[in-house]
């Protein structure tokens, strides 16, 4: 599983008068963490003071991780403070952490983390690369393919959904062992901060590409799936169709250039964080050595219905 890291919540005002605190969330590994193709992930977070008067504290709030994380007691959470005053503030704009950093106090390899900001308001982010196609010299830097996020900020509460391209030249989607390669894979994140387990069941509206003409795929019954998450848990996990969203000339099969979108709902009103990450890798028979070029896509709020739900079936 690819691991995909990323963010920080970035709220872009320069005032500070009305400001009191932000929770800034991220997934995140630790250093050099193996993925497919031979990767090494590495995830360094980046946060900026906006004023760099401000003295700035960053405390970790929860570690959410795939068999359940914890709550973090405030007396001893991991903390950091930005110094505002003094002739050394100056040096003290910026803080950097790899991911070791952030799961400080647990052997965790990957999951998502959250802290809280007081004191002022900062612009953050983390990147997620392969190092193993650049190089990673902690503390100083970190360099390789890989993504450059924003925070998740604000939790999502109800159904949402995420947009993304996709499509694949085998049938179904999911074969294994498939036959042609698949240029994009689709890695799915959920995050349940929450002291009580949370279901989420993914409704997907598939669309495909008929010479040239996308269209979205009618079913009757729209495909679906159903993903538990433990309490202060963390799901990533790869989603592939059933269906086939190409097509079919001369018995060659064609790159589709159509996608899906993907519903997330949430079996209670509970808050919650979910993220796409699709990774592009070139087909080793083009000769292009082989890499991992990812691009995450946050969830956004509201249900998009299938087809089929808002006009049953049988058709005319």
């Amino acid at each position: 599983m690819i691991r995909r890291t990323i963010i920080l919540g970035v709220l872009l005002a320069v005032t500070t008068s009305a400001w009191s605190q932000q929770t800034i969330v991220f997934p995140a590994v630790v250093d050099e963490v193996a993925g497919r193709n031979e990767s090494l992930w590495v995830t360094v977070a980046r946060i900026i003071k906006v004023d760099p008067g401000d003295t700035v504290t960053v405390r970790r709030k929860w570690v959410c991780l795939p068999d359940g994380g914890f709550l973090d007691d405030p007396s001893e959470a991991p903390t950091w403070t930005l110094d505002g005053s003094g002739d050394y503030a100056r040096n003290q704009r910026i803080l950097f952490k790899w991911g070791i950093d952030l799961f400080e106090g647990s052997d965790a390899v990957a999951g998502a983390v959250a802290f809280v900001v007081e004191g002022g308001r900062v612009l953050a982010h983390t990147v997620a690369h392969d190092v193993s196609l650049g190089i990673d010299l902690p503390p100083y830097y970190s360099f390789g393919q890989g993504q450059f996020m924003r925070a998740l900020e604000e939790p999502l509460r109800g159904p949402s959904h995420l947009p993304w391209i996709g499509g694949c030249l085998n049938s179904p989607c999911a074969r294994n062992p498939a036959l042609e390669w698949d240029f994009l894979r689709n890695n799915i994140g959920i995050v349940n901060p929450n002291p009580e387990w949370l279901r989420v069941t993914g409704t997907v509206v598939p669309f495909k590409t008929d010479y040239g003409f996308p269209q979205e795929i009618k079913d009757s019954e729209p495909e679906t799936f159903e993903k538990i998450v433990p309490p202060f848990g963390w799901l990533q996990f790869n989603w592939a169709s059933s269906s086939f969203f190409g097509n079919d000339i001369w018995g060659k099969a064609i790159v589709p250039h159509a996608g899906f979108v993907i519903n997330l709902t949430p079996d209670k009103d509970l808050p919650y964080y979910a993220y796409a990450s699709v990774v592009f890798s070139p087909d080793p028979d083009s000769g292009i050595p082989i890499f991992n070029d990812p691009m995450f896509v946050p969830a956004e709020p509201g249900y998009v219905a299938p087809f089929a739900e808002v006009f049953p079936p049988p058709w005319n």
